[in-house]
This record gives structure tokens, sequence and C-alpha cells, in this order.
């Protein structure tokens, strides 16, 4: 990634800060389109306006696709490219708010239960759209007989869902006599924050009475309003000028 900026034929606005000082003080559920675009984007804004450390350990958590895209973070230096499109011209943008890229097969469930455990972690925020959340629609509480909260309800150490490591995760931080991180949902969803810590109470509930009332307590779930989309990607964007620093 780079050698392709260095050897690029479009004006590209690249970090100007030593991504060095990062410091992942935000864990990033779902690592998509809307996210890469959005969260990651104004985090990268504020390095450039201030002295932050505040960095991105985005986690995807689905097979297939989702696993390749941390592939190619991890090839790419954790770099991307933004195209920002007007009436006229493009604007590219390399962003630099990544510290990390976690994915169960690349890392393990124990690689990504630290991560959010870890003392710097302020933050678990997610993008996991609104099945993501394994909620009952009917009833807006946790479906236990998701067959991923299933899993998280039997396996915890191994959890599949986001709203399984979430759980576990602030599991671990209690147990460990450390703060709870804010649960920040970002999907489109009505009242995101009252739906996540539905899920998340489901869970802890479901798993032990002891671990609801600490989570109920000490961890806030701001609710958000998003109503944005991010066209993928396309053959004809690359044209525009990304061609020469590919990226995603």
């Amino acid at each position: 990634m780079e050698q392709n900026i260095a050897t690029a034929q479009v004006s590209v606005a690249r970090p100007n800060w030593d991504k060095s000082r990062l410091v992942s003080r935000i864990v990033h559920l779902g690592c998509g389109a809307f996210h890469r675009a959005h969260q990651a984007l104004f985090t990268h804004h504020l390095l450039e306006k201030s002295d932050s450390d505040w960095g991105i350990c985005e986690v995807n958590l689905m097979p297939g696709n989702d696993a390749r895209l941390i592939a190619n973070l991890k090839a790419q230096n954790l770099l991307y490219t933004v195209a920002e499109r007007g009436a006229e011209s493009t604007e590219l943008k390399i962003i630099g708010s990544m510290k990390e890229a976690l994915h169960p097969e690349f890392d393990g469930h124990a690689g990504i239960l630290a991560a959010m455990a870890r003392p710097e972690t302020a933050i678990v925020s997610l993008t996991v759209t609104e099945k993501g959340y394994c909620t009952d629609p009917a009833s807006g509480e946790l479906d236990v007989n998701n067959p991923l909260i299933q899993n998280d309800l039997a396996h915890p150490q191994q959890p599949k869902s986001a709203i399984g490591y979430i759980v576990e995760a602030l599991n671990m931080r209690r147990e460990q006599g450390l703060k709870a991180f804010t649960v920040l949902s970002c999907d489109n969803v009505r009242e995101n924050g009252h739906v996540a810590k539905a899920a998340v109470l489901g869970l802890a509930k479901a798993r032990d009475a002891a671990l609801a009332a600490w989570i109920a307590d000490n961890v806030t779930f701001p609710c958000t309003m998003v109503d944005r989309i991010v066209p993928a990607a396309t053959e004809e964007t690359l044209q525009l000028g990304c061609r020469p620093v590919r990226g995603l």
C-alpha cells in the first residue's frame, strides 16, 4: 500500500502523523463500508487536527468476505482509500485511524476477547445490522433460541455473535477489576442503544445474574442516529482514479 501511494498518478491525501502513536481505544465490530467511510474517517480527521492517540481495533466475525477484508487490511498496513465523489471531481483520502484488524480465523476468539478486555479499550462500537443483535423483533428481547446465542451460552469463551463477545469481554473486565467500556451501537436501528442493552443484558442474565447486575450498573449504551449509505466500490470507481492506490 505504501509503495502504491508513493507511485500514484493522482492527488491523494494521506495521514500526516506517525501511526505508531496510536492506541486501540476503540474496538469496532463490523468493519463494513459504512464504518470505514464514517466512524473510521471521523477518527482519522481527529488525528489530523490533534495529538490524540485514539486508534481503532477493527473486528469482523463472519467467514468469507468478512475474513478476506481483514486479511486485505493486514496486507495493506491497515490503510485504505476513501473516495468522495462530487459533481466535478473525486477526492481521495488514505485513512490511517486503524491500529489493528482482527478475525477469529486469524487471531482466534481469545485474541479478540483480549483486545476488548484491555484496560485502554474505552468503547466497543458496532455496525452489525439489526440481525446482528439476535433479538426477537416482536418482543425486542434477546432471542435465546438463536443458534449463535445458543453457542454463546454453551461456549462463552468461544462466542460467535457480537453480543457474545461483548458479554464475555465485560465478564473478563469485571473479573480483573477493570472499568467497563461503553457499548456504542451505530446501526440504523430505532433506539439502537436500547436494542444493544436489551441484547447484552439478556445474554448476561442467561449466564449469571451477578454479571448482569454489574453490567446494568457500569455499562452505558448511548443511542445514536445514522441514516446514510456508502456505495460499494466498483470498477467504475477504480477508473475514477483509485486504481493507482487500489486499496479497499
